[in-house]
């Protein structure tokens, strides 16, 4: 004699595991399109915002800015078709290959005052013609110069030298002690050691990767 089921009592008894399963499914997609969204205000934000620049107690030239932490699986949906070209021209896949990419435009101004050495002597079409040489070597600038009157001409050789180092690390915004409860944001940092270089503008994006399930249990 075979064993009646009741469908409906059936269906209440897994209609609470179907929900768990229908709320877990609606709760992952909705957290990946929240990622999409924050990764996408992260760029605008990182690309548009206005970088902070001082100078430290020894005179040189300082710039912060906020770098965007990006979802690397994001990257492609998130960035401007422009910059994903040249990265990918540079680097390859995205999604694999790219682990940080900033975009610095720096600027190098002072001023400086020399007097001419020597008269020298220029060969030009085999005559001979007066001219005066200029010399400048400092720590940050190199620079050799011939000025030939007769041809209003200047010739010169320089060397520019742009020393500067770039940190990557966390720091609370605001001031303390009233950014007590503020979250640590990740920032970028250059150091210019020549004093009449500086940061024009700063874009940092750092791609985040999830460990797979083996190295987080291993690690």
């Amino acid at each position: 004699m075979s064993r009646y089921i009741d469908p409906l009592k059936m269906i209440w008894k897994l209609l609470p595991i179907a929900l768990i399963i229908a709320l877990t499914t609606l709760f992952f997609f909705w957290k990946k399109e929240r990622q999409k969204v924050n990764d996408f205000q992260q760029i605008q934000h990182a690309q548009f915002q206005e970088i902070k620049k001082w100078k430290d107690k020894e005179g040189k030239s300082r710039t912060r800015a906020e770098i965007a932490e990006i979802n690397a699986k994001n990257a492609k949906l998130v960035m401007n078709q422009e910059l994903r070209q040249m990265l990918k021209k540079e680097v390859g896949n995205l999604k694999r290959n790219l682990i940080s990419y900033s975009a610095v435009t720096a600027s190098t101004k002072g001023h400086f005052k020399t007097k001419g050495k020597d008269t020298v002597y220029v060969i030009n079409n085999l005559k001979p013609l007066p001219a005066k040489r200029f010399d400048i070597h400092t720590s940050n600038l190199n620079f050799e110069g011939v000025y030939i009157p007769q041809l209003d001409t200047l010739l010169a050789n320089y060397k520019i030298t742009h020393n500067f180092d770039l940190y990557y690390y966390y720091k609370k915004p605001g001031k303390s002690p009233w950014n007590l409860f503020c979250r640590k944001r990740a920032v970028a940092e250059i150091k210019f050691h020549n004093h009449g270089s500086q940061a024009d503008s700063l874009f940092t994006v750092v791609l985040e990767r999830k460990k797979g399930g083996l190295k987080r249990v291993f690690r």
